[in-house]
């Protein structure tokens, strides 16, 4: 009698162990299984030591060095989508302070505990409506039918330029030739958290639209943008002067709970708040307008970008989003009620979503869901083992690394869609990033972070067999065949009962105890290159 095991593969907890396939395992470890045999990972390498342990992480980069933003909630983090954007901006929600951005200056001056500072995430509306009066004497032969019938309206605008939505409108006011409009104005935007620096004036036209007045008389300054502060003016822009036409009407900003946001190709933000999908104007994450807003049936739990398209879950049914415009997105419900249980679990994996459900991880792609564990786990030993609603988890070479329970009582494990293979990790990160920069995987472990399978020394692993049950049979002799044989321990269990424990120290076989058993089982440790191990009932057979 004679097993030879000359591939390793990962565990399949859905079946008892002496169903499992030879090649497959009862429990796998720290296992690097990509390519059939049995390999340890580099130890994680520490990169960075924080001031107290984080709940999300992200590398930021600026003029070729490296920067580690932390924080202790569920922050989601995008970079701007505006191609080389000079102030190197990044946006994120879920922080107390609600949606935030910061850039390479706010982000990198006056202490090192990143980000230093950042600013609310949407620029206010004007809370005073502009009041206006008349002065000048209209031309000489100015008459009635030559008066325009104006209103107007401000904006402010920030240090960076941007523009927020208009005040309400002012008082109608009829204008004839000759005289010209004086304004009175907020003397600012109130208690913001951040740097709003001016103002714009803009005025009705008869094509019911405003229009920029170009010429704005401040204390005999003639300008565009006037600074806050100055709460008077006096509108001095001919007809034909007039410029662009104000396009921020309704350019409100996110509420405090917007949550998960991402970017769509084009662009475009998304968040959620409760059972709300926002989106913002392309390039323009400061706005996120009240007719861009859908609603599912659910409370929605996470988002993610997958082959062009949003996908949605909720403590429901899926859903995706379709679409290249915010005003003319498509929503469909998936008709697989998967619900998400742990909002960081969802990973965008390219060209599909996986997610955490009570039955185990679920795929979203080419509009459709699917069980991906079904034949790996059985729902119930996935909600026992492996706490799905704690579970966060990241996408890195291909596989999803998945991370459950906390610091006194958790672990983690690797999922590959491709092969189906599932491996178990001994280390329990409490935050992860993947960097697509350099291609790695970073874990906060406590206070520190490490860079996955990127340290000098291997990692242990530990991986154990089927159990090989039948009549009672006696295994006399095994032989393990690795790359190198300087840290290798071969384990025995026959009837449950441990037999044997020695080191491997060559590729020739070795005797064994003495004895006949019902069920087999064996067990591999260390961190040298297996490629086979046999086990037979004479030495011959080896």
């Amino acid at each position: 009698m004679k097993i030879d095991i000359t591939s390793f593969t990962g565990e399949v907890p859905w079946l008892d162990s002496h169903l499992l396939e030879d090649t497959q395992a009862e429990a796998a470890v720290d296992c690097r299984l990509t390519n059939g045999s049995l390999r340890a990972y580099r130890t994680p390498q520490d990169e960075q030591f924080l001031a107290e342990t984080p709940q999300s992480i992200y590398l930021y980069r600026n003029e070729g060095n490296r920067y580690w933003f932390d924080w202790t909630e569920d922050v989601d983090v995008i970079r701007s989508p505006v191609a080389d954007d000079p102030n190197n901006r990044v946006y994120y929600t879920g922080t107390l302070k609600g949606p935030r951005y910061t850039d390479n200056g706010l982000a990198l001056s006056g202490g090192s505990d990143y980000p230093v500072n950042d600013h609310q995430l949407g620029m206010p509306e004007p809370d005073v409506a502009p009041v206006v009066s008349l002065s000048g004497t209209p031309l000489d032969d100015a008459q009635e039918v030559d008066a325009e019938t104006r209103f107007y309206t401000y904006t402010w605008i920030d240090e960076n330029g941007r523009e927020g939505p208009p005040s309400l409108p002012s008082g109608e006011i009829s204008v004839l030739p000759g005289e010209t409009v004086n304004l009175t104005v907020a003397s600012g935007p109130g208690s913001v958290d951040m740097n709003i620096t001016h103002f714009r004036v803009y005025t009705s036209t008869q094509v019911g639209v405003y229009q920029l007045c170009t010429q704005i008389n401040n204390s005999g300054t003639v300008a565009t943008d006037i600074p806050v502060g100055v709460t008077s003016v006096m509108d001095e822009t001919p007809m034909d002067k007039r410029g662009d036409i104000l396009e921020t009407i309704g350019w409100v900003a996110p509420p405090h709970n917007l949550q998960g946001m991402v970017v769509l190709p084009g662009g475009v933000a998304v968040g959620f708040s409760g059972k709300d999908l926002m989106f913002s104007e392309p390039y323009h994450l400061y706005a996120w307008p009240l007719a861009y807003r859908l609603t599912v049936e659910y409370e929605i739990q996470s988002l993610a970008v997958a082959a062009n398209s949003g996908i949605i879950t909720t403590d429901g049914y899926p859903y995706v989003a379709f679409g290249t415009e915010p005003s003319a997105m498509t929503l469909e419900r998936l008709d697989s009620a998967h619900a998400c249980i742990s909002k960081r679990s969802m990973v965008d994996m390219g060209d599909m979503a996986l997610y955490a459900s009570p039955d185990g991880l679920v795929r979203i792609a080419g509009g459709r869901a699917d069980l991906m564990t079904r034949n790996i786990i059985n729902p119930e030993d996935w909600r026992e083992r492996f706490q799905p609603d704690t579970i966060h988890a990241c996408f890195h070479d291909g596989r999803y690394f998945g991370f459950y329970g906390d610091s006194s009582n958790g672990g983690g494990f690797i999922f590959s869609p491709d092969s189906g293979t599932f491996t178990e990790l001994g280390t329990y990160a409490d935050a992860c990033f993947r960097d697509l920069q350099d291609d790695s995987l970073y874990l906060a472990i406590g206070n520190t972070i490490k860079a996955w399978d990127k340290g000098t020394e291997l990692m242990a692993y530990r991986w154990r067999s089927k159990v090989f049950q039948g009549k009672p049979a006696a295994f006399t002799s095994a032989r393990i065949m690795a790359d190198s044989y300087t840290d290798l321990i071969f384990r025995i269990f026959r009837d449950e009962q441990p037999i044997l424990e020695l080191p491997v120290t060559s590729d020739r076989g070795f005797r064994l105890p003495a004895g006949r058993g019902s069920r087999w089982q064996f067990e591999l440790a260390g961190t040298d290159t297996v490629t086979a191990l046999i086990v037979a009932s004479s030495m011959a057979e080896l």
